[in-house]
């Protein structure tokens, strides 16, 4: 084969893979496209198109008081489940990556099982310990369940980022005469600290979106925003949905939209240092 004829080939293989590309992140997001603009619709019921716009729904849901009221419910539980989450999937990324303990495999498998394991198994196992502790309905019961759930996450991202820097550094720092914490914060911790922002973002993305555990262990004094949608939808359906819909996308965007940029400023900071 003549090599204008292989390079008109690998340009059509290219262009190929862009219109796959495109239209495979199109069929991804094209559910966005559809509730977003049936959240301004001028009709009292889920229509696409919208024959009008009209910011009529969001006005009513901010007069409910059950959606600002479950909004705040899941910032109450989301905020503690990052710090939380970040907490111990660092120590269980620092005891696993630099540690190495015996049978250290089987224990990252523990760790990610909440991850890997339908959400719906976890409710059903965490429900008669909620139960005995007396924390059914309480918001410290949903942020103990999302916590479980989100650690793997933190785990994930802190990991990837230790296993970046080799362990020498900070056996450098403990011959010169470092303590622990002094080598942790002076040295381990200028290295992860992306991986733990990255990790307790995702951590509180998937606490902002979590329905199936809230279902089993939110009570109507405590359900958070997705559970709110769900029984709504459940009763009656209305763009007040796609309006709450619309809320959730936007912060779900605007916490991806941090991690790229926390990610791109590393990357910065690093090629500067180079």
């Amino acid at each position: 084969m003549s090599t204008p004829t292989w390079a008109r080939m690998m340009r059509i293989i290219r262009v190929g893979l862009v219109v796959f590309t495109a239209l495979t992140l199109l069929y991804l997001v094209m559910p966005t496209f559809v509730v977003v603009p049936m959240s301004f619709s001028s009709r009292s019921y889920l229509s696409f198109p919208p024959p009008g716009w009209s910011l009529q729904w969001y006005s009513q849901m901010f007069a409910r008081p059950d959606y600002p009221a479950a909004f705040i419910n899941s910032l109450k539980v989301g905020i503690p489940v990052a710090f939380f989450s970040a907490v111990f999937g660092t120590l269980a990324a620092l005891g696993l990556v630099r540690g190495r303990p015996a049978g250290h495999r089987a224990l990252v498998a523990l760790f990610l099982a909440p991850l890997m394991l339908p959400q719906i198994i976890l409710a059903i196992g965490l429900y008669p310990v909620m139960a005995k502790l007396g924390i059914i309905g309480s918001t410290m019961g949903l942020i103990i369940a999302h916590t479980v759930a989100s650690v793997p996450l933190v785990y994930i991202t802190v990991a990837a980022s230790l296993k970046t820097y080799p362990p020498t550094y900070e056996l450098a720092a403990m011959t010169l005469g470092a303590n622990w914490w002094q080598t942790f914060w002076h040295v381990t911790f200028p290295m992860v600290r992306l991986g733990i922002a990255v990790g307790a973002i995702l951590a509180f993305a998937f606490s902002f979106d979590e329905l199936i555990l809230a279902l089993f262990l939110a009570s109507p004094e405590s359900r958070t925003l997705p559970r709110l949608l769900w029984q709504d939808l459940r009763q009656y359906v209305t763009p007040i949905i796609a309006a709450a819909t619309t809320l959730v996308l936007c912060v779900s965007f605007l916490l991806l939209g941090l991690a790229g940029w926390l990610q791109r400023g590393s990357r910065v900071v690093e090629s500067a240092k180079s």
